[in-house]
């Protein structure tokens, strides 16, 4: 699902009982990359049958392995990088709803299970990390899911 100049998607901060978000290392343009998994809506699903879509087929995690899932109020928006140019995705970039998800204690994140090869990678860190490892386009939308977790999530008890 498109617009004329930016596509939707679904973006999620899967963090684990530590306080840690797993992060993903890309295998498609820009390779090599870290950042929070994320995928495009479909025509004709909503926001969140793409969220469970996306997890599986990218990272493998299904719903079973989660404990407690938050929604982001609002959109968040980003251009696309710098010097990246994708003929099938003629957009300036994307919008993204996003969803904070509780991985289960017990439960952990096996990128063998993912169905398509989006990830080569996988690890547990902070959104600091984070921030400096991401390409320059999505710093803003990592700071600002940065402060959500901090104001909304950790203070929760779950």
């Amino acid at each position: 699902m498109a617009t004329r100049y930016f596509r939707a998607g679904v973006g999620t901060v899967i963090y684990n009982d530590a306080g840690q978000i797993a992060i993903f290392k890309r295998v498609q343009p820009p390779v090599g990359i870290w950042e929070l998994q994320q995928g495009g809506i479909d025509a004709g699903e909503v926001p969140e049958e793409t969220l469970w879509r996306e997890l599986h087929e990218e990272v493998g995690i299904i719903k079973d392995d989660i404990e407690h899932i938050t929604s982001v109020p609002g959109w968040t928006i980003y251009q696309r990088a710098e010097g990246i140019t994708d003929v099938s995705l003629n957009i300036l970039g994307q919008a993204h709803q996003w969803y904070f998800l509780k991985l289960k204690t017990g439960h952990s994140i096996n990128l063998e299970n993912a169905l398509e090869d989006e990830a080569s990678e996988f690890r547990w860190t902070s959104f600091d990390e984070l921030i400096g490892l991401t390409g320059e386009h999505k710093k803003h939308v990592y700071q600002s899911l940065n402060d959500f977790f901090e104001m909304h999530i950790q203070k929760t008890p779950h």
